[in-house]
């Protein structure tokens, strides 16, 4: 499918030195890590009573690393603008120690000509678009120590008032008032992605031969500091605008069309239903009647907010080949706090995505006024050519176990898909809705999960119904502060595993069947058996029950082989 991608609003902060990058860091909360598929660390957390989401990265020194880095962030992040935070040397004796710019202009100090007759100056500038100028004077307006001026920036740290250097500066960029490293490369780079900038410094030395004793007084801290809380106050007073805004829903162009209905089947209202082909962003879409993974549509109680989803397939068009996708979609029927979280839950699901690797993968993401899609990847086998089928399939008969061979594939494929679950579990998050509908069979025995379930909506009473709900869920609010966490799937994956070895799924209130098992106990089944706690302090945690679940798939290994 093919649309442009809105997630939170992001902005990106660029530092080159440790002391930058904490500077930026003490400002945020609840930060986690998040890796670029090259290897680039970035913390992404948030200014507390905003918005944003704010993505921090030391880069090292220099304006051609600095350019690399915004290329890069601008296309993992898609970010509303991009800050350079850090210190600078100052050109102007009005401009003090401790004191920031704020670049409205950034020259390249480099570029020229050298001839017999001496270097002649080919000035490169790039200024802040216009709009973000009058947010950011207004921001600043009436702070002291604080300057919206012209910077000049080179790949040489100046540290003379006399070199050849300092002199050009002072002949050719005579209104710059401050000396960086890295602020035309993530200008220049910025400006190609049509991505506003915003280098803001703090002045730790005068660029005067002096910059050792500034340095060692603790300047450079100091300095760094003062910027990074003048960029959080440009976010705090006048977040910026979205430099890609969202195109305005067409008037009669709704994202949702039914343009045929399945056979047999009365067309009253404009659901999603099982043999239908409905067009998604303007991408045709035939919407499978899977048993285990059926069409649905359901509506809040408020009626604010409709949800569906569906199985479907992309039909072949331009641009694109036929695939297997897995459609969510929330609607808002009227705006209000309960659509707006269930929309903001479908597009942090989808941040999440990119940014934790070894998940569904995101075929596309796009909304179009109240309405917006999230469509994943879904595995095809190769052997029949069709969408894999969920764990459902193989556990349709409630009264019989798997069997030791389907078992042994199972559970080993059950451990390996536990790996997206502990990156969940380290930001804080659990999928909350483990079931075996939400878990996709490949040819060879591994699981898929189809999707991040409740992850990025807050816990309910009573969520996720059915067998495999965890007794914290069904306690809803009157359960423990915390408890809907990392331990409900916990319990989920150990109930998971009880229909497996034993026929059914574990009963509420009811001892656990799997210490009763016949024949040799299984290694690892006692710890098992622990998920199934009924306080979740007393369930193993993730990493254990991993290891639990791999010596319960190799014990079975040898029944396997006979059973073959």
């Amino acid at each position: 499918m093919q649309g442009t991608c809105h997630a939170t609003p992001t902005v990106v902060v660029l530092t080159a030195l440790s002391l930058e990058f904490q500077a930026v860091h003490e400002q945020l909360t609840d930060v986690r890590v998040v890796e670029h598929p090259h290897g680039t660390l970035f913390d992404v957390g948030r200014v507390p009573g905003l918005p944003w989401r704010v993505a921090v990265v030391e880069i090292g020194e220099g304006n051609s690393g600095a350019a690399a880095h915004t290329e890069r962030a601008v296309a993992f992040f898609r970010p509303a603008a991009v800050f350079f935070v850090g210190v600078a040397g100052s050109l102007r004796s009005e401009v003090a120690l401790g004191d920031v710019v704020v670049a409205g202009k950034v020259y390249l100090h480099h570029g020229g000509k050298e001839g017999d007759d001496g270097f002649r100056a080919r000035p490169r500038a790039w200024e802040m678009r216009h709009d973000v100028e009058q947010r950011v004077r207004r921001a600043l307006r009436g702070r002291t120590g604080v300057h919206f001026k012209p910077l000049v920036a080179g790949d040489v740290v100046l540290n003379s008032r006399t070199s050849p250097l300092a002199d050009l500066i002072a002949r050719t960029y005579s209104d710059a008032v401050a000396v960086d490293m890295e602020s035309a490369g993530m200008a220049q780079a910025a400006h190609l992605s049509g991505v506003p900038v915003i280098p803001v410094r703090g002045i730790s030395d005068f660029a005067d031969g002096r910059k050792e004793i500034t340095d060692a007084k603790g300047a450079q801290p100091a300095a760094a500091r003062n910027a990074a809380a003048v960029a959080v106050r440009i976010l705090r007073e006048l977040p910026l605008p979205r430099s890609r805004p969202e195109p305005p829903a067409p008037r009669q162009a709704p994202a949702v069309v039914v343009v045929s209905p399945s056979a047999g089947r009365s067309d009253d209202t404009a659901g999603w239903r099982g043999g239908a082909v409905v067009t998604v962003d303007g991408e045709a879409c035939l919407l499978h009647d899977d048993p285990d993974a059926p069409p649905t549509e359901t509506v809040s109680p408020d009626h604010s907010v409709v949800r569906r989803q569906a199985l479907a397939r992309l039909l072949p068009g331009p641009g694109h080949v036929a695939r297997f996708v897995w459609l969510r979609q929330v609607e808002a029927s009227y705006h209000g706090p309960g659509a707006e979280a269930a929309l903001r839950a479908l597009s942090d699901e989808h941040d999440l995505l990119r940014e934790l690797g070894g998940g569904p993968g995101v075929v596309h993401y796009g909304r179009r006024g109240g309405t917006a899609t999230l469509a994943l990847a879904w595995p095809v086998s190769r052997r029949s050519g069709k969408p894999c089928e969920t764990l459902a399939e193989l556990v349709r008969d409630d009264t019989e176990p798997l069997g030791a061979w389907r078992s042994h594939r199972v559970i080993r494929g059950l451990a390996a898909s536990c790996r997206i679950l502990g990156k969940l579990h380290d930001r804080g998050l659990a999928h909350r809705a483990l079931e075996p509908a939400a878990l996709v069979l490949g040819d060879d025995g591994s699981l898929f999960l189809r999707d991040l379930g409740l992850a990025t909506t807050p816990p309910v009473p009573g969520e996720a119904p059915g067998p495999y709900q965890a007794p914290e869920q069904r306690r809803g609010h009157r359960g423990r502060a915390g408890e809907h966490g990392a331990a409900t799937d916990v319990h989920r994956l150990g109930a998971l595993v009880h229909r497996l070895l034993t026929g059914s799924p574990p009963a509420p209130g009811m001892p656990s069947a799997l210490p009763r098992l016949a024949g040799s106990p299984l290694p690892g089944v006692e710890t098992v058996d622990a998920a199934l706690a009924p306080d979740p302090r007393d369930r193993p945690d993730l990493s254990a029950l991993v290891v639990a679940l791999r010596a319960v798939s190799d014990g079975l290994a040898a029944p396997a082989r006979e059973e073959r």
